[in-house]
């Protein structure tokens, strides 16, 4: 009688053991396979063959940077390779036309700024990236004269341009450390003590005491942790912070009851291996203030943003990009029945990679 129930324990046993609830299915992958999420938060392949727990899985591998889920929607990521570098080169022009209503004057502008960013590590969530400053290069042209410097050229005679030259020279080949996630929020970034100290070791020895404290200014505001954060987001404020279907628009609008903008984006599809989108906007803005002398100032803006940018699909890095900017600011100045006007309009193209 005992043996008989020993024998039925051990059947029950294997029994509950087989019939082990089959997971939650979130969709399935390219290939059809059923995808799901494991204790870890990670998307993986559900793998109904039988191990010690009948719940062996293998983690997913994403084959794109636009994933398409069961709601026929796509989710953005980056998949970077371990040991690949990714460049980004962004170059702005810039046309600006000043008048007071009697005189007028234009000034041309054109910068580059350049970096490679190579994937040292991949982790679950992130990837650690050694970034490398590799060219600088800005030019103006106006009625004081024409003055321009590329680190990539020999140094400029000009005495302000050489400054900048040498200034821009020291920190190319220099590379630091960022930590970004996945959907491209930045983490950390680490290393750029020794980046600011390689400058200023360049430089020391033209500049006085005075300049290299002036300098110390310059390099903790231009090299900070907040700078590179913040070129980093912006070069990728154009990607969908959610899931979107093709021709969906997204917006993000900022500011207060003076000024304000708003930027709409929209996902038009796959062409080529890269994904579209479409990038419109607007701002404005309006104010006015007065001095204890009676002098009272009415200032107002308006601009407008058209531009399309190429993500590669499979990387999720940006390809390509073209943003045209105008941008037109007006002032009134008021004093004793004295009116002065002036404005500034600006048209500019950036372009990216």
């Amino acid at each position: 009688m005992k043996k008989s129930i020993f024998v039925l324990a051990v059947a029950a046993l294997v029994f509950s053991c087989k019939k082990e609830d089959k997971p939650k299915i979130v969709g399935k992958n390219a290939q059809g396979q059923e995808l799901i999420v494991n204790a870890q938060g990670d998307t993986v392949v559900y793998n109904p063959e039988a191990n010690t727990k009948n719940t062996e899985v293998k983690k997913e591998v994403r084959e794109t940077a636009f994933e398409k889920n069961a709601e026929g929607e796509y989710v953005f990521q980056f998949n970077l390779e371990k040991g690949k570098t990714y460049p980004f080169s962004i170059t702005t022009k810039a046309n600006v036309s000043q008048s007071d209503g009697k005189n007028s004057q234009k000034v041309s502008q054109e910068s580059v700024t350049a970096l490679d960013y190579t994937v040292a590590e991949v982790k679950d969530s992130t990837y650690l990236m050694d970034v490398k400053f590799t060219r600088f290069q800005e030019q103006a042209d106006g009625p004081s004269g024409k003055i321009s410097y590329d680190t990539s050229a020999e140094k400029p005679t000009n005495k302000g341009a050489a400054q900048q030259w040498e200034f821009n020279k020291a920190i190319v080949g220099k590379t630091f450390s960022m930590e970004i996630t996945k959907d491209g929020k930045v983490l950390d970034v680490t290393k750029l003590l020794p980046v600011r100290n390689a400058v200023k070791e360049a430089l020391k020895s033209s500049l006085s005491k005075e300049e290299l404290a002036a300098l110390d200014n310059i390099l903790n505001q231009t090299l900070s942790v907040e700078a590179m954060q913040s070129m980093f987001e912006e070069s990728t404020s154009y990607y969908p912070k959610k899931a979107v279907k093709i021709d969906e628009t997204w917006s993000k609008k900022e500011g207060n009851d003076k000024a304000s903008s708003t930027m709409d984006y929209t996902f038009r599809g796959f062409n080529d291996g890269m994904a579209d989108i479409a990038i419109k906007g607007t701002s404005k803005g309006s104010d006015s203030q007065s001095n204890e002398q009676g002098v009272k100032l009415f200032r107002s803006l308006e601009g407008n943003v058209d531009g399309t940018v190429k993500i590669d699909e499979k990387s999720g890095w940006i390809s390509s990009a073209k943003i045209e900017k105008k941008e037109v600011v007006r002032m009134t100045q008021q004093y004793q029945g004295q009116k002065m006007n002036f404005s500034s309009t600006t048209n500019s193209t950036t372009t990216i990679n």
